[in-house]
This record gives C-alpha cells, structure tokens and sequence, in this order.
C-alpha cells in the first residue's frame, strides 16, 4: 500500500482523475482519494515511482507519505 499527499486534489472530480489515472494503467488497483484531507492510498502492481509517474501526468504531482 502505497500513501500520497496530493495538495492539488481539491474535489471529487480531482480525485475521480488520480483514480482514472491508476486504474487505466492497473486495472485490479485499488484507489481511495480523500480530498478533504488531500490524501491518496493505492494498492497496485505498480511500484511507487511508477504511480508518481502517473499521477504527475495527470496534473495531480504527488508526495510520498
């Protein structure tokens, strides 16, 4: 399992993206996106740099927790 903070995750929509982001790479991920707190937990296939990757591609830069 793997934690981020994403700062610029400030809505539902925001967090709907980071998951479109994930899941279209790794469908059998799991993704939960808070964005009252701006927290991501994923649990995939994927290593962490991988879904930094990912999520920096899709406007969303992140920081490992």
């Amino acid at each position: 399992m793997y934690k981020f903070i994403v700062t610029t995750m400030t809505c539902g929509g925001c967090a709907a993206a980071i998951t479109r982001a994930i899941l279209g790479v790794d469908a059998s991920a799991s993704v939960k996106a808070t964005p009252a707190n701006h927290s991501v937990e994923i649990e995939s296939r994927l290593s962490q740099g991988e879904i930094l990757a990912l999520l920096d591609d899709a406007g969303y830069p992140a920081q490992p927790v």
